[in-house]
């Protein structure tokens, strides 16, 4: 019985070692034959890769050469921004405008004003209701995009209508605006 022990450990041990030495040649056979992997098929893509860098490269130095004259076009753009003194007020009046050619009615008009870092801008968050039919909120906005002043529209939303005791007219859209303008510091 001690000799079936032995011979079973013995088959065993025997079993191990040829499978620890068909995964090394199968390691081995895995290196060799990714060394020996298309070398042209190889530096074809390396060859791409280091053109794909060096358009990267020549797209970064010609950004970077432009910089000065983007910085121009900002400094001219910050120019043609109402002062932050009078912004509110020519803000208010060319609503007041718009809302009155296009049959529109302007309500809770808010202003956040925000601090631009690095510029000599001020950031402001304006949201309003507009009320009117649909074409009038339409030349609104039309308008708003072809004012002297910059305005950013953030988003739209419609918004209900069903307001208790109050009747709304037929064809009557309220939408909420969120837009953003700017002011240049004094």
């Amino acid at each position: 019985m001690g000799d079936f022990k032995v011979q079973k450990l013995v088959i065993i041990a025997g079993l191990l070692v040829l499978f620890g030495l068909d995964g090394f040649l199968a390691y081995h056979n895995a290196n060799m034959m990714a060394a020996e992997a298309n070398p042209e098929q190889a530096l074809k893509l390396q060859e791409r890769q280091v053109s794909l860098v060096k358009a990267d490269v020549e797209r970064a130095t010609k950004i970077k050469a432009r910089a000065p004259e983007i910085q121009r076009f900002f400094e001219q753009f910050e120019t043609t921004l109402p002062p932050a003194g009078k912004g509110y007020s020519i803000i208010s009046e060319e609503f007041d405008e718009i809302s009155k050619v296009t049959h529109v009615q302007v309500q809770d008009v808010k202003f956040q004003q925000k601090d631009v870092t690095g510029r000599n801008v001020d950031e402001i968050d304006i949201e309003a209701s507009l009320n009117g039919d649909y074409r009038g909120i339409v030349e609104f906005l039309n308008h708003l995009q072809r004012s002297k002043n910059t305005y950013i529209v953030d988003s739209l939303g419609l918004d209900s209508q069903a307001t208790p005791g109050s009747p709304t007219p037929q064809g009557t859209v309220k939408v909420s605006l969120h837009m953003r303008s700017y002011f240049r510091k004094a």
